[in-house]
């Protein structure tokens, strides 16, 4: 069994967390909160595919 990076996994989550945020901000009219949720959904898939890439 492979050894898991949890920081790249918490990053994930709190990204994931984030984002979340940001959209249901965004649904209420704050339409400024799209900018960060896509910097944190961006950052997240990132993180997501260094974890995939590491276990291959």
């Amino acid at each position: 069994m492979r050894s898991v990076r949890w920081a790249s996994v918490a990053t994930v989550v709190g990204c994931a967390v984030v984002a979340l945020v940001c959209v249901a901000a965004a649904a209420r009219g704050r339409t400024w909160a799209l900018v960060p949720g896509l910097v944190a959904a961006a950052v997240g898939f990132r993180e997501l595919r260094a974890l995939q890439r590491r276990v291959r």
